[in-house]
């Protein structure tokens, strides 16, 4: 009896161990819920989650419902977790495009001629016209030598002598962008663009542009061969024989026309709405905690869209960009609503919409907050969390809060391979809180083939390794939470610690941030590296660039042409707008050691 009572008090006390335990324990992070997150996510009834789109609606609907399912409770201001916000989508000719030749009838919009999607609005006219052979201008070839262009309209043809090559010495130059703006540099006031007859059909071009690019500041039209024909007053042919002597003798062969043309262009931006998810997790606290992960993707891809496969129009499923991290959003949701008794600050969490087209998710909600941005204690990202090898796993921001690299240290149970990053600046969400001055961790598994492509598929993922991955995480939000507020600190840069480093192309670090929310012209800094040229020069937060040496800067291709034509040693004026006042600063870039 003695020993049966015993047995039973150890089962009496097991049990009510057991029961206390349940009490207090977090639920456990669940692979399998990972996965069906990212199934759903990732699968064909969503299209790719690209912004705007039916898919990316159902995307959006999806978060909605399981921050509710979860518990989150809505923010007074968004009563249904959805902060709407508008993005351009799609392009098209609006109804005043013309082309128009004193001696022959006007030309048909989609039939003779459609707008560039790069062109700007506005209405030209040149007593001539001057044909530009490729349209291309370098140091050893330069369709623009001998011929003066100021004032008129230029025509020239796609591609480059090598056609579309991508390993020819003029595929940089070849780009109808690159065309455009080195048009408009060269005193140009409009482009007639033509296929030639070695090089492609003879098409018109739809309307389309890099998601992240405005217009190039010229008025621009895809035109068919018979009308270019038409306006050089000769035969198909003949631009064939000129088509034929460029590609064969690598020579331009330029020439004026007494062709006097007027043209209008008009290229209408289709604006639709998408959603920030926003749910929270009150404390007593006046202070937020705030965990995100962007949920949209490139839908059908295509070009403009950021894919790195253009030419295939399927669905690109983003299982790891970023289903995975709005998978692990969702399971932290559901974690922690199991423990909200236990939270010492507002958990905040937020799916962003449109990071894809230049985080402007998280732009747009930094600049119409929920909450006093100056009680947000820590700002945590998770994006692409989904590929993890060799238990190998990036974390940036430590820099920004000097408690953030001992603690990440500290909490490393999973026994991760760490690399770890100070700067607080990156290409996901994270960067727009950095811009605001709060302390951040951005959480990245790598690169991989599938990146940007439509094979980036669920059943890729490793969800064991997401599962640890989360689980770490969620031990950071918990000693944050439960800890003073971090100490905020401006992080040094590593873009500029070496030039191996700089993206293709670049010679030198200018130490930037550009802003891709709002429309301006010119390039909006949402801030500068710490310890960068930039700085140095004296360029900040909120500055927008409109020349950089002798280039006029409109948007950010303009920009980034202009960097890449950089290199060490240069030492350039920068002019800006900052407020109402335009200022000349000087930038010297450090000679290469």
């Amino acid at each position: 009896m003695k020993k049966l009572a015993s047995c039973l008090v150890a089962l009496l006390s097991t049990t009510l161990m057991a029961q206390v335990q349940s009490e207090v324990a977090p639920a456990e992070i669940s692979l399998d819920s990972l996965q069906s997150y990212v199934k759903t996510l990732a699968s064909e009834a969503f299209e790719g989650r690209a912004p705007g789109t039916l898919g990316g609606h159902r995307a959006t609907t999806y978060m909605q419902q399981k921050f509710a399912e979860y518990g989150l409770e809505p923010f007074q201001a968004y009563p249904n977790y959805l902060q709407a916000f508008s993005v351009t989508t799609a392009l098209k000719a609006g109804e005043n495009n013309a082309i128009v030749l004193k001696t022959t009838r006007p030309f048909q919009l989609g039939k003779d001629f459609v707008p560039l999607g790069y062109s700007a609005n506005g209405k030209v006219e040149s007593p001539q016209v001057v044909f530009v052979g490729y349209g291309i201008s370098t140091e050893k070839y330069d369709d623009y030598k001998g011929v003066d262009v100021k004032g008129k309209i230029v025509m020239m043809m796609r591609y480059s002598p090598d056609g579309d090559n991508p390993h020819s010495e003029f595929f940089e130059h070849a780009s109808i962008w690159k065309k455009l703006t080195t048009a408009r540099e060269k005193g140009a006031i409009g482009v007639l663009l033509f296929t030639g007859e070695r090089h492609g059909e003879d098409k018109l071009i739809e309307i389309s542009r890099d998601r992240l690019a405005g217009d190039a500041g010229i008025p621009a039209m895809n035109i068919t061969r018979a009308l270019a024909a038409q306006i050089l007053m000769t035969k198909p042919k003949v631009l064939l024989h000129i088509q034929e002597k460029i590609d064969r003798t690598r020579q331009p062969n330029s020439f004026e026309l007494k062709s006097a043309v007027s043209m209008q262009a008009e290229v209408v931006r289709i604006k639709a709405e998408t959603y920030n998810v926003i749910g929270y997790l009150p404390a007593k606290s006046d202070e937020y905690l705030v965990l995100g992960a962007h949920y949209d993707h490139l839908g059908y891809g295509g070009p403009g869209s950021g894919s790195l496969a253009p030419d295939e129009l399927k669905i690109h499923y983003g299982a790891d960009d970023n289903a995975s991290g709005s998978a692990g959003l969702l399971e932290l949701a559901r974690y922690f609503a199991k423990r909200k008794h236990r939270l010492q600050r507002n958990l905040v969490f937020i799916a962003f919409g449109a990071e894809e087209m230049g985080l402007l998710g998280s732009a747009y909600f930094v600049n119409h907050p929920t909450f006093p941005l100056e009680k947000t204690v820590a700002m945590l990202n998770m994006d692409m969390i989904g590929r993890m090898k060799d238990s190998a796993l990036a974390i940036s921001g430590i820099g920004t809060a000097k408690e953030f690299e001992e603690l990440c240290k500290s909490e490393n149970r999973e026994n991760f391979k760490l690399k770890l990053s100070p700067d607080g600046f990156g290409p996901s969400d994270h960067s727009s809180f950095y811009a605001k001055n709060i302390p951040v961790l951005f959480f990245f598994t790598g690169n991989h083939p599938n990146y940007h492509k439509p094979s980036d598929t669920w059943e890729k993922i490793n969800y064991a390794d997401e599962a640890r991955i989360v689980r770490y995480v969620a031990r950071l939000i918990e000693k944050i939470d439960a800890s003073p507020r971090p100490t905020f600190a401006r992080a040094q840069s590593t873009l500029a610690q070496s030039l191996p480093s700089l993206p293709s192309g670049w010679r030198v670090s200018f130490g930037t941030i550009p802003n891709y929310s709002e429309e301006v012209e010119g390039v909006l800094l949402d801030g500068v590296r710490e310890g960068s040229v930039a700085e140095k020069a004296g360029l900040k937060a909120g500055d927008i660039i409109i020349k950089l040496g002798d280039k006029e800067i409109r948007n950010i291709y303009d920009y980034t042409d202009a960097i890449k034509n950089l290199k060490p040693g240069d030492k350039i004026t920068v002019v800006v707008k900052r407020g109402q006042e335009q200022l000349v600063l000087v930038a010297t870039f450090p000679e290469k050691k």
